[in-house]
């Protein structure tokens, strides 16, 4: 997106502000010119200031990892919401805590500890291991001015790393503890449920013309008309553009030349295997059980059998059916045990077994295509559009940076597009529904942009994904208002007899749960209603993946004795549930001792960890500390 600074200014203004921008960003550095040059603190721990630039870097550190996870559903509003800016205050207090009390207890992170941590990066690794200028791109990529601010950084974290997991490690777990968090996780209950399809009450409900307009003074809210906004707007379009770029057969020889080596063509190979799948972490005595599968059916091929009818009969996998066929592939696009494997065999032979994370192979290499150079004849079709695509995007960006500097001297859209001969586009009022199939709005970017515009605002470019630049100018927005009753009566009216039956079908539910001396199959037939069991499931879902078992039935099925009925209907996707257990199956002691270790190991983290949120809470306490809301506002 191009950020227009021009809501008054002509083009030579916006160029001299520009040009001191860049001034400030040299002699003061870029968080400097955000803060103002202001030097007020943006919070202190016993009177030892974090300062804002301090704190806009840890936060932009912050905000780039979300952009990276996020990718284009980030957003400031998203972030807003999640509370970032408060939360990365909030560490940058607890981390100056925690290295004060670092540094009382003297604390040091050697330098070995540090040169380890770096080296073992997997961020920093390339094919050949620890790569120093990937290490100094991505370091400086994080905020950090070099990579020695980068190490003091992290020499400080493993110093605070360090107290926070002596206090962790510090808790102790009982024996009940453990066997309490494995009953609740390995515990089985067949659960089941009488479901009330509110549907079924419809007829039962009855709405007047005074229930459903007071329905509707309670409900305005839903009844609002949409947001519309009218736009005029102006599309540089590269695939337009390319229409008129001519590339001469000269640049397209020479092009080729230059990308000679890229464009040759691998060795390719084709090649069958035989799959015998093991889980991740599986025992002994599965691998022993696998193994055995694989090795006979190597034995059967080495006695002559065909590999297909072997594959056929044997493979576990989705290849199977095709006698195991994986068709061509390039060197590195297989897991790199199979790969290493398939690459070192002669054609027509057939590999030892070989292990990869999805479990024991058989590799039969069929047929091997040499890597040869590229041809002139078949490349220069592709170059040629190549090219054509590659000037017109260039052309495409050249043209909005023009309309760019043109909406900055003159006075409207329409203005400054006439000035470079640019068609604009003019569109009725449109809601978010009716943008989708106007032209100009159909992009979500841009339509997002347009809909979250004021009239008057200064005009914004949006580059869309196509490799469009979209400039997008609102002339009217027509805010949503509440609609009459009379408009929406009808509405109205099925909405509020829609509670009414949901209502009803939770009081039929809840008499289904109060009757005694029946069975479910009676009640189910009294009611008129559908019966469901599950089988044999956990809290969390697994063993049974039908959708009337919600999370939220789930956790309070669990939390009822057997044979009783769960406290309340419970809202699923068929209705209202009455929710009875069935039956409750323990876990076996087989199971507890194959898992208790690792239970072990979460109940102590998860206690740890709690220890340290209040010992965190408490230390803080110790200490005096003030925040500056008013700068923290600052930061966007």
């Amino acid at each position: 997106m191009l950020e227009s600074m021009r809501s008054h200014a002509q083009g030579w203004i916006a160029k001299i502000i520009l040009g001191g921008i860049a001034l400030s960003f040299v002699l003061w550095g870029v968080g400097d010119y955000f803060l103002g040059g202001k030097t007020e603190p943006i919070a202190t721990v016993n009177g030892k200031p974090i300062g804002g630039t301090e704190f806009y870097q840890a936060y932009e550190r912050q905000l780039n990892a979300y952009r990276s996870m996020l990718g284009t559903q980030y957003s400031t509003a998203l972030m807003d919401s999640l509370g970032v800016k408060d939360t990365t205050l909030q560490t940058l207090i607890n981390r100056r805590i925690m290295l004060d009390l670092a540094q009382q207890l003297h604390l040091a992170a050697p330098e070995s500890v540090v040169l380890a941590t770096v080296q073992t990066n997997p961020s920093f690794q390339s094919e050949s291991g620890f790569d120093v200028q990937r290490y100094h791109a991505l370091t400086r990529n994080m905020g950090f001015n070099s990579a020695q601010d980068y190490e003091n950084d992290l020499r400080l974290n493993i110093m605070i790393s360090s107290l926070q997991q002596a206090l962790v490690d510090s808790a102790h777990v009982s024996e009940a503890e453990v066997r309490d968090r494995f009953n609740r996780t390995y515990e089985q209950r067949v659960i089941a449920a009488i479901v009330v399809d509110p549907a079924t009450q419809l007829d039962k409900v009855t709405v007047s013309d005074e229930q459903a307009k007071a329905w509707y003074e309670a409900h305005k809210q839903q009844y609002q008309s949409p947001l519309r906004i009218k736009v005029n707007s102006v599309a540089v379009n590269p695939r337009t553009l390319a229409d008129d770029v001519q590339v001469d057969e000269a640049e397209v020889r020479k092009t080729f030349e230059a990308r000679k080596a890229d464009l040759a063509v691998p060795e390719e190979r084709k090649a069958q295997h035989i799959l015998v799948k093991l889980a991740a972490g599986a025992s002994e005595g599965a691998r022993a059980v696998a193994l055995k599968k694989i090795e006979a059916a190597q034995a059967r091929i080495k006695t002559g059998e065909d590999f297909a009818k072997v594959a056929k009969e044997v493979s576990e996998d989705a290849t199977a059916s095709d006698g195991g066929e994986l068709g061509w592939f390039k060197q590195g696009a297989m897991v790199a045990a199979f790969d290493q494997a398939v690459f070192a065999l002669d054609k027509g032979s057939v590999s030892d077994v070989v292990e990869s994370q999805f479990g024991y192979h058989l590799i039969r290499l069929e047929d091997i295509r040499p890597a040869h150079e590229a041809l002139y004849a078949d490349a220069k079709d592709r170059i040629r559009q190549d090219l054509i695509r590659a000037r017109a995007s260039e052309e495409a960006y050249k043209l909005s940076q023009d309309l760019d500097e043109a909406l900055g001297m003159e006075a409207n859209l329409k203005a400054a597009a006439a000035s470079l001969n640019l068609k604009v586009n003019s569109s009725d009022l449109v809601s978010r529904d009716e943008a989708m199939v106007d032209p100009a709005l159909a992009d979500p970017e841009v339509a997002a942009k347009a809909f979250s515009t004021l009239p008057g605002q200064a005009v914004e470019i949006v580059e869309t994904r196509d490799g469009r630049f979209v400039a997008i100018e609102v002339v009217e927005r027509v805010e949503p208002d509440t609609l009459p009753y009379a408009k929406v009566a009808r509405r109205v009216l099925t909405e509020a007899k829609l509670d009414a039956a949901a209502k009803k079908a939770r009081a039929v539910a809840d008499e289904i749960r109060s009757t005694t001396g029946k069975s479910l199959d009676e009640l189910a037939q009294q009611y008129g209603q559908a019966k469901y069991i599950s089988k044999p499931v956990r809290s969390n879902g697994q063993g049974d993946n039908a959708s009337w078992l919600s999370q939220a039935l789930l956790q309070q099925a669990f939390a009822t004795e057997a044979d009783g009925w769960v406290d309340q209907a419970v809202q699923v996707p068929q209705g209202l549930a009455a929710v009875r257990i069935q039956q409750v199956i323990a876990a076996s002691g087989e199971e507890y001792n194959k898992q208790k270790q690792g239970i072990t190991a979460e109940v102590k983290k998860a206690k740890g960890e709690a220890r340290f949120a209040r010992w965190m809470a408490s230390v803080r306490d110790q200490y005096e500390i003030t925040t500056n809301q008013g700068e923290l506002t600052r930061f966007k």
